[in-house]
């Protein structure tokens, strides 16, 4: 595992985690079952796909978590940092060992990821696979908007952070 890291590493990490968790604490819609629709994962796929895997953990898992801990859904923080730290991971893994040329199909695999992770995590939680199962359909809807998010800003944060390649790491 890498030990040190870039300071534009540090600020995108801290960035991105800021960002996903306003984007799940701000921009949500609760729904009437236990959870909410929110528009954080777009921001963590669009994170996943600059950061390397650990950072990009960090952004899904701890961005995301802490916005449940803040929202009043703390039980869900375990779950939320593994679930989204893993869907980040692996979106950045893909992004890192094959280039951004399927990126379509690595924030697919991403949301599968998420909507498997809380479908167990919620029939744990509230011991009935048809309660898990009723989140399905909001958890897939909230996985497409964000492939849409993170594949229209993709280009535009790949530009941005072309131009500061050129600064020296601290």
């Amino acid at each position: 595992m890498k030990t040190k890291y870039t300071t534009n590493e540090i600020v995108l990490t801290a960035l991105g985690m800021a960002l996903v968790f306003v984007a799940t604490m701000f921009i949500k819609i609760p729904n009437p079952l236990d959870g909410y629709f929110n528009l954080g994962d777009g921001f963590l796929m669009l994170f996943a796909g600059v950061l390397n895997p650990f950072c990009a953990f960090l952004v899904g898992g701890l961005g995301s978590a802490l916005a449940d801990v803040a929202g009043g859904y703390a039980y869900y923080f375990i779950w939320t940092l593994l679930i989204k730290g893993v869907e980040a991971f692996l979106i950045s893994e893909l992004f890192h060992r094959f280039g951004p040329k399927y990126k379509l199909g690595y924030y697919g695999l991403g949301a599968i990821v998420m909507v498997v992770g809380y479908f167990f995590a919620k029939w744990f939680l509230k011991g009935s696979a048809l309660i898990a199962l009723s989140g399905v359909p909001e958890n897939i809807l909230q996985s497409v908007v964000g492939i849409v998010i993170a594949w229209a800003a993709y280009p535009i944060i790949q530009k941005a952070l072309g131009r500061t390649r050129h600064l020296k790491a601290e």
